[in-house]
């Protein structure tokens, strides 16, 4: 429904959105094509203009489909004239549609996945969705806040995952006391809540932010439709961290859901094997995560050419920094080492994409060849983020009394940074000694070393207090 709301005319609101609202009617996305994944803009599917002008013929072929099987209006994209990437509005009982058989996949076995093949299909002109030659901005549009949704799906996947892995050692009974009771299973109940602990802190973060701006725009005069969709255009880049997040560490959650069910996890008559089949689509679709992480760094880069973000002033001045002795003065507060290791992690990723940035525009580099330094970059970017969201969460939570729990507050934070310190640390050294050498190299290297400099925590006692709560609670309470 969201792409007819932000680019259908009135007209076609009020024909296809009562319907679709109402359940009378069901929609599906027609974007994929056999040839064209990731790389949607390269589509063969093709509409051309009939001789009288009334209609687009419509001819191609459209894969991985949801809803295909009982939709009744089909949002499809094609070439226009062979070379206009256009959204058409297709109602799915038209002449010339055909439908292949139920695709069998590896899980979300209850959705409906098939092929669209579409013979000279009639579609009037007055349901081109948007403007002719401008399809890309509504995919993608429609994209960014979808990925937005499935981060919180995947958090609500990861909080029934979490309660369904403590219960269940709870109730296993090995060497005569439930397996809670061991060290290692302690170890996974309490990293999944603090994952998903983390990931619900982002969330919520993102989902507030589009919300305030949302209502700025329609203060200003904007439409609600126009407000949505800048909302999601602003935060487009947190959108896409939160999808990227949320289906990796949903991914960890269930993967260790079935570890803690031991044999009986891997059998279909119990729910962790159907959760571990049914997430892993997540890291895939909505755009992969590959593809996702390349673009928060080019929008950020490209933000940053265009004047809307200063980039080139902070990372001269914590280049600068690097030629100064550091500072030995013991933070403040009760969150003093967390504010001021995260403030230094936001310098160890100015200080790493700064550096490929200028070695790309001196033509030392190009980045478009060096996708492994983009993954690198996008790391630090979600971990940084994700840590900040459970940082300001907690912060609210102590500011508002509402710190309920504070030993196991407390221990999430210390181990989300302990460990987040050593992977910033990995992160940054992989990108910096792909890209420069010698004594710029360990310059570099000097400057991780500064930048990471958590103090060091007895994770295994702050994990145990962790699973201690989850233990006695018999499901995920935070």
């Amino acid at each position: 429904m969201l792409p007819i709301l932000y680019f259908g005319t009135e007209d076609q609101k009020q024909h296809f959105l009562p319907k679709l609202c109402s359940g009378e009617w069901k929609a599906s996305y027609c974007l994929t094509e056999p040839s064209s994944g990731s790389d949607a803009l390269s589509a063969k599917t093709r509409a051309d203009l009939t001789e009288d002008g009334k209609h687009y013929l419509l001819s191609g072929q459209k894969m991985w489909i949801t809803n295909a099987g009982f939709a009744d209006l089909m949002i499809v994209f094609a070439q226009v004239g062979g070379t206009q990437f256009t959204g058409l509005l297709v109602e799915a009982k038209s002449p010339g549609i055909t439908l292949g058989a139920e695709e069998k996949k590896m899980g979300i076995k209850g959705s409906s996945t098939r092929q669209v093949f579409f013979d000279k299909v009639a579609v009037p002109v007055d349901n081109v969705l948007g403007e002719i030659g401008k399809g890309h901005l509504i995919a993608f549009n429609a994209l960014n806040i979808g990925r937005f949704k499935l981060g919180n799906m995947a958090m609500g996947g990861a909080k029934k995952a979490a309660s369904i892995s403590i219960q269940y050692a709870n109730e296993r009974i090995q060497f005569k006391q439930p397996i809670s009771s061991f060290g290692a299973i302690q170890f996974k109940l309490a990293q999944q809540a603090i994952e998903v602990f983390t990931l619900e802190s982002a969330v919520y973060r993102v989902s507030n932010l589009l919300l305030q701006q949302k209502e700025q725009l329609i203060e200003q005069g904007e439409s609600l439709e126009h407000a949505l969709l800048k909302a999601a255009e602003e935060y487009a880049i947190e959108c896409a961290a939160i999808k990227v997040a949320g289906s990796e560490y949903l991914d960890y959650v269930v993967d260790e859901a079935v570890q803690i069910h031991g044999g009986y996890g891997f059998s279909e008559e119990y729910t962790p094997a159907m959760a571990y089949r049914d997430q892993r689509i997540n890291r895939i679709y909505e755009g992969t995560n590959e593809i996702n992480r390349m673009l928060m760094i080019n929008m950020l880069l490209k933000r940053a050419t265009t004047g809307a973000i200063d980039m080139v002033g902070p990372a001269w001045e914590v280049q600068k920094e690097l030629t100064k002795m550091p500072g030995m003065q013991k933070p403040e507060g009760k969150f003093g080492y967390e504010d001021k290791s995260l403030a230094d992690y936001k310098k160890l990723a100015l200080m790493v994409l700064g550096a490929a940035v200028k070695m790309q525009m001196d033509g030392q580099l190009n980045l478009k060849e060096e996708q492994e330094i983009l993954m690198n970059g996008a790391d630090l970017l979600v971990d940084i983020y994700m840590a900040e969201s459970l940082l300001l969460r907690l912060k609210k939570l102590e500011s508002t009394g509402k710190y309920r729990l504070p030993e196991v507050y407390d221990a999430i934070l210390s181990v989300s940074f302990h460990d987040l310190n050593a992977r910033m640390a990995k992160t940054a050294t992989d990108a910096l000694c792909s890209f420069a050498s010698g004594d710029l190299l360990k310059t570099f290297l000097l400057g991780v070393k500064r930048f990471t400099a958590y103090p060091p925590t007895n994770i295994k006692e702050k994990r145990r207090i962790i699973a201690a709560h989850l233990i006695e609670e018999n499901e995920y309470t935070l």
